[in-house]
């Protein structure tokens, strides 16, 4: 059975081929760029956040099975430095809980009527604690139990930081329409 491109190239960049390694970042980069882009503040801070990334997924190489899509394995991989970066920036700070608040008050979901570009602005505004959240828990699809054991806090905390997060969201996004 021929060898794949994909694993072929995978083999090269684990062997230290700088050109395989370079082909990979370029063939990946740019999607990459938006996860991370989606966690920072800016635009610097993701390209730092990029860099990090890259760096885990050429030291776990070795690790993907080609069980699965290669690009949803880049994506874990980039999300889990994402979360690494913003540990070691500056630890997380989240909300107390609030078990006594009803369920309803965390059944927010975010308008949806804007361009991505102009979401992606107000997300960047968001607290980190909120941004982290609603990114891992809207966009990931991760559930609230999976955020608060990879960031180590209460469910309930989780809960409530993505109630915030889209309720400060529809607040920028009412003075957005505002005249």
């Amino acid at each position: 059975m021929p060898e794949t491109s994909l694993s072929q190239q995978l083999k090269a960049c684990l062997r230290g081929e700088i050109a395989a390694q370079r082909a990979l970042y370029d063939a990946h980069n740019r999607r990459l760029f938006g996860i991370c882009l989606r966690y920072a503040r800016d635009r610097h801070e993701a390209q730092d956040m990029l860099q990090e990334a890259f760096i885990y997924i050429f030291r776990d190489l070795g690790q993907y099975q080609f069980n699965g899509a290669f690009e949803g394995w880049l994506r874990k991989v980039t999300v889990r430095a994402v979360l690494q970066y913003l540990r070691r920036k500056n630890p997380l700070r989240f909300a107390e809980d609030y078990d006594a608040l009803p369920a309803a008050a965390f059944e927010v979901q975010p308008d949806q009527e804007f361009k991505q570009e102009t979401i992606l602005k107000m997300v960047q505004v968001l607290p980190e604690g909120y941004r982290t959240v609603f990114n891992l828990h809207c966009l990931e699809a991760w559930t609230y139990e999976e955020i608060a054991q990879a960031l180590n806090i209460n469910e309930s905390s989780v809960r409530s930081q993505y109630a915030r997060a889209c309720k400060q969201l529809r607040k920028l996004l009412e003075e957005t329409l505002a005249p």
